[in-house]
């Protein structure tokens, strides 16, 4: 999309939001690149929403989003997969049991990561294509996303439930029962 910018001489920047709705400052953040990309973060001055300027470059800002959207959408959909293997293998109580030793609530924290997910899965099946993508076209493997995508292909499932499924559910959903 840039080149096609660029040829028809348009000036444009980059931007990536990484953070939910910016009702409260400091939650959410639009981080912007490209040469003009100070004065579109001027736009921005007033209210929750804060920007970052983090290059001149376009492709940059979507670049961050990439990345951290790796990490945390992508964490979550191995989380999911890992509960889901341990259901199947019957080990998921070890395993939580293991994840618990000296008192830690990762296996609480994770069953309501994967749980609260289910809402907003059918959104990130793409994100996890583009990601995929991005990774490939700097010679990283992309399978581990494509992997993510087919979870949240899964979970999709529960769009538009009235509430939020009950692990066992999400868990049946994922190994297709």
């Amino acid at each position: 999309m840039a080149e096609q910018m660029t040829a028809a001489e348009i000036t444009f920047v980059d931007g990536g939001i990484i953070g939910g709705p910016a009702w409260e400052p400091q939650t959410t953040w639009l981080y912007l690149s490209g040469e003009q990309a100070d004065r579109v973060a001027s736009f921005f001055v007033e209210g929750p929403l804060e920007t970052a300027v983090i290059g001149d470059q376009i492709g940059q800002a979507s670049a961050l989003k990439m990345c951290f959207a790796a990490y945390s959408k992508g964490t979550t959909a191995l989380l999911s997969m890992i509960l889901a293997g341990a259901e199947a293998l019957g080990m998921r109580d070890n395993l939580e049991a293991q994840w618990s030793r000296g008192g830690s609530d990762f296996a609480a924290q994770t069953q309501q990561r994967v749980r609260r997910v289910t809402a907003k899965a059918w959104r990130f099946t793409g994100e996890m294509h583009e990601i995929a993508n991005t990774f490939a076209s700097v010679g990283l493997p992309p399978g581990f996303h494509e992997a993510a995508a087919d979870v949240y292909q899964r979970l999709a499932h529960f769009k538009d439930a009235d509430a939020t499924p009950e692990l066992p559910e999400v868990l049946a959903v994922l190994l297709g029962e």
